[in-house]
């Protein structure tokens, strides 16, 4: 039977152990403001989990773990758009001889953490578990590569280490406002609730693609990502590819960044700056305009410098993506540990507008909630300001 709830008097964690005990088999939608999210699960094991932030996609995490190269995973992604049968990335990269079952599983299962991550940090909200058989898909189970969406994965054991990166990351800024003489500014999203718990539930499916595509896929897709933050190496030392979401402006991917030596992936993926509060992404978000100079004062660009490394670069560039009037990227970009200037950056943001032309516009004609627009001229960068 189908039961809801509130996250003020239930925690994420407390469902997912009843689920878990009780091996129920179904959907779990998570609601809290704008944003949504679901788990699926197949006797007490989780299978997917998905939400409609921006969030790690497979692609990236394989890249980020030096499983594929980024031309095998672009190569992989061109088969699959090419490609007549249904088939996943991980499906299409097995087939490849690109990686192997294993090492995707593992992949896998990260991904689902860093999505069970984020439900991890709601105190509020509304949840609902549905009961309903959860199909096999045929295709990718025959040739062995989504073996894991057969089995599941523990959902105990996923619980545990998210619980650990959580707390992680909550000590990492209590530690930064500790060292910066003052607490963290509030941001209005940390307080935003709806007052409906839900809507009328849609019809019901029964495979885990069907169920997890009910949410509305982030704007900017792997291909993009990986694309835009190749031409940022000709052009800027380090960047990093912001996404706007309901829950800010999300780390999706770096270039040069290195913490403690090495390159800095997961660092940059949990990497969230609010979006009502004064900072260089909020600036070019609400202005749509590039902007290249010095990165003003303020607390929450002091705290992107610090989670950056530390050092104070001499000049920033922050080039928007904007598709169909909506930014759905922001590149964030410096020279640090050189003093040397950026150079010009129309090619950068040429790039860009390209990188979003062919993979943004079929997600959103795909996507019941998306803007239709008609190729390049969808898609635009605002005109370049400067500061100082």
């Amino acid at each position: 039977m189908s039961f809801t709830g509130r996250l003020e008097d239930v925690s994420v964690p407390e469902i997912l152990h009843l689920l878990s005990w009780g091996e129920k088999t179904g959907k779990l939608t998570l609601h809290r403001a704008a944003a949504e999210g679901v788990v699926v699960f197949r006797r007490g094991r989780i299978v997917n989990a998905a939400s409609n932030s921006p969030r790690e996609v497979l692609g990236s995490i394989l890249v980020c773990r030096k499983l594929v190269s980024e031309e095998t995973l672009l190569s992989a992604l061109e088969e699959r758009h090419r490609s007549e049968a249904e088939r996943t990335l991980g499906a299409t990269l097995v087939a490849m001889g690109a990686i192997t079952a294993e090492a995707l599983e593992v992949a896998v299962r990260q991904q689902i953490e860093h999505v069970i991550a984020e439900f991890l940090l709601w105190d509020s909200g509304f949840f609902r578990f549905d009961p309903m058989e959860v199909g096999r898909p045929a295709k990718a189970a025959a040739d062995g590569a989504d073996g894991a969406f057969e089995r599941g994965f523990p959902t105990e054991q996923i619980v545990l280490e998210v619980v650990r990166k959580v707390d992680e990351t909550r000590r990492r800024r209590q530690e930064y406002a500790a060292g910066a003489g003052g607490p963290v500014p509030a941001s209005l999203m940390d307080d935003q609730v709806l007052s409906d718990p839900f809507v009328p539930p849609r019809k019901r499916p029964t495979s885990v693609r069907a169920i997890v595509a009910g949410l509305q896929a982030p704007a900017l897709v792997g291909e993009a990502i990986v694309t835009i933050l190749r031409h940022a190496r000709g052009f800027v030392r380090r960047a990093v590819l912001f996404i706007p979401s309901h829950r800010g402006f999300v780390g999706s991917g770096q270039c040069g960044i290195e913490i403690g030596g090495g390159p800095a992936d997961e660092h940059v993926r949990r990497l969230v700056m609010p979006l009502d509060q004064a900072s260089v992404l909020a600036d070019v978000a609400a202005k749509r305009g590039t902007y290249r100079g010095m990165l003003p004062l303020s607390f929450w660009n002091d705290f992107l410098v610090k989670q950056l490394g530390g050092a104070y670069p001499r000049e920033v560039i922050v080039v928007p993506a904007i598709v169909a009037g909506n930014v759905v990227a922001m590149l964030y970009g410096d020279n640090v540990p050189s003093d040397a200037p950026i150079g010009p950056v129309s090619r950068l943001e040429a790039a860009m507008i390209e990188a979003c032309a062919r993979y943004v516009r079929p997600l959103l004609l795909e996507s019941p909630h998306g803007t239709e627009f008609s190729d390049r001229a969808g898609a635009r960068l605002g005109s370049v300001r400067t500061g100082s």
